[in-house]
């Protein structure tokens, strides 16, 4: 009698669970929705944004994702790039086509520190000099012979590059940030590819007056008939060394339809930091947990992006509460990317009091781009960068 009374509780306690982890997660592990994109207009949109391509870090991929003696073809900056990890461990990334007869690269292998390819074993080391040709004994000594090498770095449990549309040389790091990560535990990644500009997910957190109205509500079933989401926000530019970093600041309350009085200790705040146009840190900081994303953009082609999250969190953290915790943050962000991979670019915005620091946002952003690639606001100099219009 006492086995089947335990067997029938432990079956409701099993059961609320079940419904508890519905009501928290069901709506969360939808899938965001899918835009159909006519090719030709497309190409018009793309048209109305800046260079698709800023300058600065951005990741390619994970250094778990490639072992020792591996190669692997990766897509960014519109062009094929042949990753590879030598066998002391240090990686190589290289234009895919190889600078003899245009094979690719990543279709080779890994002997020993050198990328052979797989037309005529031409080697080449992580730095991309030809270092062998097997049927020229002085060919590997012409500058022609190497292949282009890009400047990479492993940071944050990532493989990074620099592009410069210019060529030059890298004006910032990412070391000695993120050092909690050490500490962390590690809950995963994902990936996506979205059909926007860099620069507007840079925008979007100067655009204060947004969050009220497409991050207002809450993905919890019904309770929305009873409370919603209200925001205040801040943003802050880098300055010096560090003016290629800026940081928003969200404070994300609950607050009662009824009288939109706030619910005391419910909600929680935000602190995102940008690490130039490739790289959003979200640190979250709540009463159930304080998870930290680590969110990458990298252009792989004009008003294409290529999108991960890499999850973390302080180890006595409850899993569950990250879990809700960033589950809600995916939701809501792509509420964001519905919007972006429909809009074009507002040259001369008309703006309005409460509209937020956009165009400072758009000037901290310009040092991205080079001189002779730069994006202009006005065609006419003595034309103002916007019109701000008074509301009522």
């Amino acid at each position: 009698m006492i086995l089947k009374v335990l067997i029938v509780v432990l079956a409701i306690l099993l059961a609320l669970a079940a419904l508890i982890y519905l009501v928290l997660f069901k709506d969360k592990s939808k899938k965001r929705q899918k835009h159909e994109f006519d090719p030709d207009f497309e190409a018009k949109r793309a048209e109305t944004f800046p260079p698709p391509f800023p300058n600065g870090w951005f990741n390619l991929c994970s250094s778990d994702s490639i072992k020792k003696g591996e190669v692997k073809e990766i897509t960014a900056f519109g062009q094929k790039l042949a990753v590879f990890r030598a066998e002391n461990g240090e990686v190589g990334v290289v234009d895919a086509y190889c600078p003899h007869l245009g094979a690719n690269l990543s279709d080779g292998k890994v002997e020993d520190n050198t990328l052979v390819c797989p037309f005529h074993a031409w080697n080449f080391n992580t730095k991309g000099k030809c270092v062998h040709i097997p049927y020229s004994d002085n060919g590997h000594n012409q500058e022609h012979t190497n292949a282009n090498c890009w400047t990479v770095k492993e940071n944050w449990g990532l493989i990074l590059v620099w592009y410069h549309s210019e060529g030059k040389a890298p004006t910032w790091d990412t070391e000695g940030y993120l050092e909690e990560l050490k500490s962390y535990k590690y809950y995963g990644s994902t990936k996506e590819t979205l059909r926007i500009h860099l620069q507007d997910f840079s925008e979007n957190g100067a655009d204060y007056a947004h969050f009220n109205v497409v991050h207002d509500l809450l993905t919890i079933p019904f309770a929305n008939k009873f409370v919603h989401v209200t925001h205040k926000t801040h943003i802050e530019f880098g300055e010096g060394e560090e003016k290629h970093m800026a940081y928003f600041y969200d404070h994300a309350q609950i607050a009662r339809n009824k009288d939109n009085s706030l619910i005391e200790n419910a909600g929680g705040k935000a602190k995102v930091t940008y690490f130039g146009p490739g790289f959003l840190v979200f640190a979250f900081d709540t009463r159930f947990g304080c998870p930290m994303i680590v969110k990458t953009f990298t252009p792989i082609g004009t008003l294409k992006v290529r999108m991960e999250d890499h999850i973390y969190a302080p180890r006595n953290n409850f899993s569950l509460a990250v879990k809700y915790i960033v589950g809600e943050a995916a939701v809501q962000f792509h509420d964001d990317i519905n919007i972006w991979e429909r809009k074009t670019f507002a040259r001369k915005p008309m703006l309005v009091k409460g509209d937020g620091p956009i165009m400072k946002m758009r000037k901290w952003y310009s040092q991205f781009y080079s001189e002779e690639n730069a994006f202009s606001e006005a065609d006419d100099e003595k034309e103002p960068l916007y019109q701000e219009v008074q509301s009522n």
